[in-house]
């Protein structure tokens, strides 16, 4: 019996899997990143919707009093303010929850930030299924299919915290005049191991080698893809892995590079199937490919409530469920 059939050795794997990748909270982190980006640069600002502690800026009223403005439950106002501070010469970085910085403020992001070509950082906490037990007012599904749709508009989602850090800054450093749209969790979130090459916007990283099948994911979902890759190893199933860390600009090279060499694309995300990563990539394959293309992510439903790891694992979204659907994929394809 393989490990994917046999419950109790499969709960022991995962088990020892996760615990290999020691967790951090993503609010502490982004506090952390935002603070280090207003030390270096003088321009920066941090601004919020009265939540203060729910991103982690609370730590830094001491340290930069005069940079932190919070204008309190009003995300449409947040958007324009930053707006505003962009335009006077000042690197605002906006820090909200996502269900509301992507949905509420949507024609403030796209036409006081991107229409107006305005450098600012759009920092969307609780994305997905971070805040699973906020319910559908509180989940966000829609937000990477909305912003990479408004033009002049970069969208980032980071996949663990140490990688946050380095898109936050890296979204400081572009020279781009452009928001930048970073999609992050909230709680604690598994730390991955870094191969390869440094972070750079719009260049995905290749986590693991394969030519049977290649994974591709964002945010919280490439710990699962990693993992759905391990348990793939031992059904003798090499798996790719790609983070694709950036949708939009996404990586078209990368994907080419392995639609020429697998069997079947998986594409995994904590989004609607609808407009978001997968959408991205068969964009990009739209000339055309001879292997199927899967999309795993949250379908044309509203979620349920609960705990996140519990709805992760209900809708498909964690690693076993994921390597069994490719088990499935492959065997179908071979047959």
């Amino acid at each position: 019996m393989s490990l994917l059939d046999h419950p109790a050795r499969l709960r022991d794997h995962v088990a020892a899997f996760r615990a290999a990748h020691p967790r951090k909270d993503v609010r502490s982190q982004f506090g952390e990143s935002v603070g280090a980006l207003l030390d270096r640069r003088p321009d920066a600002v941090a601004v919020t919707a009265d939540l203060l502690h729910a991103t982690g800026l609370a730590g830094l009223r001491d340290r930069h009093a005069d940079r932190l403005i919070n204008v309190g439950i009003a995300e449409q106002n947040l958007t324009g303010v930053a707006a505003g501070l962009a335009a006077c010469g000042k690197l605002p970085v906006v820090c909200g929850y996502a269900a509301f910085l992507t949905l509420r403020a949507v024609e403030q992001a796209k036409v006081d930030c991107a229409y107006n070509e305005l450098k600012v950082i759009l920092a969307g906490l609780a994305s997905g299924l971070s805040y699973g037990v906020g319910g559908p007012t509180h989940q966000t599904f829609e937000d990477v299919a909305i912003m990479r749709a408004i033009p002049n508009t970069i969208v980032v989602a980071p996949s663990d915290p140490v990688e946050l850090d380095h898109a936050l800054q890296a979204a400081a450093e572009h020279p781009a005049a452009t928001p930048v749209y970073l999609r992050l969790g909230r709680g604690p979130e598994h730390v991955l191991d870094r191969p390869g090459a440094p972070f750079a916007i719009g260049r995905a990283a290749r986590l693991a080698e394969g030519r049977d099948v290649c994974i591709v994911a964002h945010g919280a979902m490439v710990l699962e893809a990693l993992l759905a890759a391990d348990l793939l190893r031992a059904e003798g199933i090499a798996a790719e892995v790609l983070n694709m860390h950036t949708v939009k600009p996404i990586d078209r090279g990368a994907i080419l590079a392995a639609a020429a060499q697998v069997r079947a694309m998986v594409v995994v995300e904590e989004h609607s199937t609808v407009g978001g990563l997968g959408s991205a990539v068969l964009e990009v394959l739209e000339g055309g490919h001879a292997f199927p293309v899967v999309r795993i992510g949250i379908e044309d439903a509203y979620p349920p409530i609960g705990p996140t790891p519990e709805l992760r694992e209900a809708l498909g979204l964690s690693g076993p469920r994921i390597a069994g659907r490719i088990r499935g994929l492959l065997t179908k394809a071979a047959g």
